[in-house]
C-alpha cells in the first residue's frame, strides 16, 4: 500500500441522519478519512457502531445528510459521486465497484454461473462466447464450480456467499467493498475467502471490509474502527486519515456459564427424525442434501449444529420447521406429524410451537421493531391485545433494544435488526427455538448477551437447536452435532471436518 498516492476514496465530514416516527438519529457523524489503492481496509465496530451505514455511503447505495465522498478516476479527475444521479450512479458502481451483501441478493430462478454474469448485462457487455466462461471460472476461484449450474436453492448460505463474491468481480472493478462476507461461513471457507481477497489486494484491488470478527484485525492493512456513527478510540495520523486502533481486549468469556455447569436437559423427546432424506432435483441432476438421518433432540436441551458449508445444516433446519419437505422420512414434535398435516395447519402450529430466527432477520421494513414482535402473537392470536405491546416490549428489553423499540429496521444496525428477529422469534413464547447463524452478525458483546439468553430458556425447558460455523459456541451447548455431506458424523472421528 503506498500512501503517497492519490487516494481511491476521499470521504470529507460525511453524516448521514436517518428520520423516522420516533425522531432523528445519526448513523454517521462527521467522518473524514482515505482509502489508498491496492489496500486491504478493515472497518470494525459494534452492532449499531455505522459500519453498515459507512459502506452505503462509499457505495452510493444511500444519500448521504452532509459531507462529500470523492472518488479518484484514473484520468486524475475527482468525482463527487453523490453528486450523481440514480443512472449516472448505477453505472460508475457497475463498472468502479464490486459489491459484496451480507444476505447474497442472489435471484432464486437463475443458476450460480447466470447469477454471476448478472453485472454484465447490466453493464451491457455480456458476451455469449466468453461471459459463461468467465463467471465459471471466478466461480472456481471461490472453489465452488462444481456446483455451478445449481440454482441458490440447491446450496447452502456459504455457498451462496462465495457465489456473491465471484459475482462482484464480474466486471473486474478497481475496488471490492464488502459486508460481512465471512460472517456466514465456517472457518475453513473463511480462511479461502479471505484468502481470495487477500490475493486481490496483492494484485492491485483496493477491497474494503466490514466485520465484527476482532481475529481478523491484524490481517488487515490498516483497521478502521467505528462507535457510534464516529471514528474512535487512540486515533493516529495516517497520510492524513483519522484511523483508530482496535480494541486488543478478546471475547468477554466471563458472561458465559459452561455447559456443564447449567445441564438440564429432560430425555424426554421434543423432536425425533426418522430417516430423514431430502434430495433436490435441477437441471445439473440429483442433489442429496440429508441422507437418512436420525435424530432426537430433548425439552430443556441446547444444541449446536455444526459443519462446513454445504454439509446440510440450514437443510436440516428446514426440515425441522416444516418449511421444507423431507424426500422420504418422519418429522415428528412433541408427538405430532409434522408433515401430515396441511400447509395451513403447519404454518400456524409453527407460530404457535416454534420460534425461528432466520440468518437474514425478514423483518417487515415499514414496521417499527415492536410491531415486528407484535406480529406472531397477532397472527396466532396470544395474548389479549392490549397485553402484546408490553409483552413485546419486555422482549427488546431482554435483548438490549427497549430503546430502539419505535425505529423501523433501517434506522438499526444489521446486528440489532438480529437481535430483533430473536425477540421476534420469542413472541408466543414457543417451547423449541430454532436459529440459523443467530450470532452470526453480533459483536461479541452482542453474541454473549443472546447465548446467555439461549441458556436461561434452556434451563427453563426450552428446547434450543442453532445452526453455527463458531466454533467457541459449541462449548456452551449441552450437545454438538457435526453434519458432512448430509450424514451425522462423529466429530473426534472426523477432526479434518471441524468447524474449528
Amino acid at each position: 500500500m503506498n500512501t503517497t498516492k492519490t487516494p481511491v476514496f476521499e470521504l470529507k465530514n460525511v453524516s448521514k441522519i436517518y428520520t423516522t416516527g420516533a425522531g432523528d438519529f445519526a448513523a454517521l457523524d462527521d467522518v473524514s478519512f482515505n482509502i489508498y489503492p491496492g489496500e486491504f481496509l478493515g472497518i470494525v465496530g459494534r452492532s449499531g457502531a455505522g459500519k453498515s451505514t459507512l459502506l452505503n455511503m462509499l457505495s452510493g447505495v444511500s444519500k448521504l445528510s452532509a459531507g462529500q465522498v470523492l472518488y479518484n478516476q484514473s484520468d486524475g479527475t475527482a468525482l463527487s459521486i453523490h453528486d450523481l444521479n440514480q443512472n449516472q450512479l448505477a453505472t460508475w458502481r457497475g463498472e468502479n465497484i464490486g459489491i459484496v451483501y451480507q444476505s447474497f441478493e442472489l435471484l432464486p430462478m437463475l443458476d450460480l454461473v447466470n447469477n454471476v454474469m448478472l453485472p454484465q448485462d447490466f453493464l451491457g457487455v455480456y458476451n455469449a462466447k466468453t461471459s459463461p466462461a468467465h463467471a465459471l471460472d471466478l466461480l472456481t476461484q471461490v472453489e465452488i464450480g462444481e456446483h455451478a449450474y445449481k440454482i441458490p436453492a440447491h446450496v447452502s448460505g456459504g455457498q451462496k456467499q462465495r457465489v456473491a463474491i465471484a459475482r462482484s468481480l464480474t466486471n473486474d472493478p478497481a475496488v471490492i467493498i464488502a459486508d460481512e462476507p465471512t460472517g456466514s461461513l465456517d472457518s475453513k471457507t473463511k480462511e479461502t475467502i479471505f484468502k481470495i481477497f487477500e490475493g486481490l489486494v496483492a494484485n492491485g484491488k483496493t477491497v474494503v471490509m466490514v466485520t465484527h470478527d476482532q481475529g481478523l484485525k491484524g490481517r488487515f492493512d490498516r483497521t478502521l474502527q467505528i462507535s457510534d456513527g464516529r471514528v474512535t478510540g487512540d486515533a493516529v495520523s495516517f497520510a492524513g486519515a483519522s484511523v483508530a486502533k482496535v480494541d486488543e481486549k478478546g471475547p468477554d468469556e466471563s458472561a458465559l456459564a459452561t455447559a456443564e455447569d447449567t445441564n438440564s436437559a429432560s430425555e424426554k423427546s421434543a423432536i425425533s427424525l426418522e430417516n430423514v432424506t431430502k434430495t433436490y432435483v435441477g437441471p445439473a441432476g440429483e442433489f442429496t442434501a440429508l441422507k437418512n438421518i436420525n435424530l432426537d433432540f430433548h425439552y430443556g436441551e441446547f444444541v449446536s449444529i455444526v459443519g462446513q458449508s454445504g454439509s446440510g445444516k440450514s437443510t436440516l433446519l428446514n426440515m425441522l420447521t416444516g418449511i421444507d419437505h423431507p424426500t422420504s422420512g418422519n418429522v415428528t414434535i412433541n408427538d405430532l406429524a409434522v408433515y401430515g398435516m396441511t400447509e395451513s395447519q403447519r404454518a400456524l402450529w409453527r407460530g404457535r410451537n416454534l420460534g425461528i430466527v432466520f440468518q437474514f432477520f425478514q423483518l417487515l421494513p415499514m414496521l417499527t421493531l415492536v410491531e415486528n414482535i407484535m406480529l406472531p402473537m397477532d397472527y396466532c392470536n396470544t395474548y389479549k391485545p392490549r397485553e402484546r405491546r408490553a409483552k413485546a416490549m419486555e422482549l427488546l428489553d431482554l435483548v438490549g433494544l427497549k430503546d430502539f423499540a419505535r425505529k423501523l429496521p433501517s434506522a438499526v444496525s444489521t446486528g440489532q435488526q438480529q437481535s430483533a428477529a430473536i425477540a421476534r422469534a420469542l413472541a408466543n413464547d414457543p417451547p423449541i427455538i430454532v436459529a440459523d447463524e443467530p450470532t452470526g452478525n453480533l459483536d461479541t458483546r452482542a453474541a454473549n448477551t443472546i447465548i446467555q439468553l439461549f441458556r436461561r430458556l434452556a434451563q427453563q425447558g426450552k428446547t434450543i437447536l442453532i445452526v453455527t460455523h463458531d466454533p467457541g459456541l459449541t462449548r456452551f451447548t449441552d450437545r454438538t452435532i457435526t453434519l458432512a455431506d448430509g450424514e451425522v458424523v462423529n466429530r473426534e472421528l472426523a477432526p479434518e471436518l471441524s468447524v474449528a
